[in-house]
């Protein structure tokens, strides 16, 4: 990967059972940079998400983070939560190891908000869509209602 750059993917390969998803994908984002990827559907899109994120492993090829190397065939070097990636889901799915709060800190901990000012959001965000009952609850516990109010107000919480 080239100095400067924020994230890159050198060949890398994704199988899903017998099916590749990516084949030998490379791509590098500079810092500051903006990559936008589009393709119709199983093209492999969120396959590639996934694997900058560090919730797949590739089965071939390098996946850097500046310039350290964050996961190579079967080994993952950066665990996610290290590797300060985030996205919004299609289905705006949550972490599913992760608190209705926790979901929340993340996404604010991603966008740089302080400290000081992350926990007076998260119950200001909890307040509007009526959840502010269940922040210690996980996904999975939750309504697929609850669930997108929660994702939607991750999604739109972040800009300060």
């Amino acid at each position: 990967m080239t100095s400067g750059a924020a994230v890159g993917m050198k060949a890398v390969t994704k199988r899903l059972g017998s099916k590749e998803v990516l084949r030998a994908l490379s791509l590098e984002v500079p810092n500051g940079g903006t990559l936008g990827i589009l393709g119709p559907s199983g093209c492999g899109k969120t396959t590639a998400l996934r694997l900058l994120a560090g919730l797949e492993v590739p089965d071939a090829g390098e996946i850097w983070l500046a310039d350290q190397l964050a996961s190579s065939p079967g080994r993952l070097h950066v665990p996610p939560p290290r590797r300060n990636i985030g996205f919004v889901f299609q289905d705006l799915a949550l972490w599913p190891h992760m608190t209705v709060a926790g979901n929340l800190l993340f996404v604010l901990q991603s966008r740089g908000w302080p400290g000081a000012t992350r926990h007076a959001r998260i119950e200001e965000m909890l307040e509007m869509v009526g959840m502010r009952e269940r922040a210690g609850e996980h996904p999975s516990h939750l309504s697929g209602g609850e669930q997108q109010r929660v994702g939607r107000k991750a999604r739109s919480a972040a800009p300060r």
